[in-house]
């Protein structure tokens, strides 16, 4: 029985996240200008989700930052940060704290209403999205991963 119960919570949990598309979340970039995922249709997308107060995130930061600024990938690499959820600063302190840290190649998004962290279920930080070219949900993944795991998820 418990056995039965828990591939059916299984398959449950992947046909959830099978049919959740992502384009239509408003978000915005650091200069305060609206933005959907809508624009990077047609690639895999790799979104990191993280906090400024966790200390996990803030060291993988500077991987992102790296492949970031390569131009080979066959995938997006976005990060998105929530204002003002699960402990994270208003929107002015965030895009001023961020703006003093020396990453220049990575895209940062702000969830300020919490849509991605509601449909996607985040419990805590970091978060991995990895979304389909049409923006499905493919996969989560809690916890820090480095680039090589984001490449060989990406592939599969």
């Amino acid at each position: 029985m418990k056995k039965l119960l828990s591939i059916l919570l299984m398959v449950f949990s992947f046909q959830a996240f099978a049919t959740t598309n992502l384009a239509d979340i408003p978000l915005k970039d650091l200069n305060n200008q609206p933005i959907t995922l809508e624009q990077y249709k047609g690639k895999p997308v790799y979104i990191k989700m993280w906090a400024s107060w966790c200390p996990i995130c803030l060291a993988g930061l500077a991987e992102i930052d790296d492949v970031s600024a390569e131009q080979h990938q066959n995938f997006e690499i976005i990060t998105i940060v929530s204002p003002s959820h699960k402990g994270e600063k208003a929107t002015a302190d965030f895009i001023e704290w961020y703006k003093g840290l020396e990453y220049k190649n990575i895209t940062v998004l702000l969830d300020e209403k919490g849509e991605m962290i509601d449909r996607v279920r985040v419990r805590g930080y970091p978060f991995n999205v990895f979304l389909e070219a049409d923006l499905n949900v493919k996969k989560t993944i809690p916890g820090h991963i480095n680039v090589e795991k984001i490449q060989q998820f990406v592939e599969q």
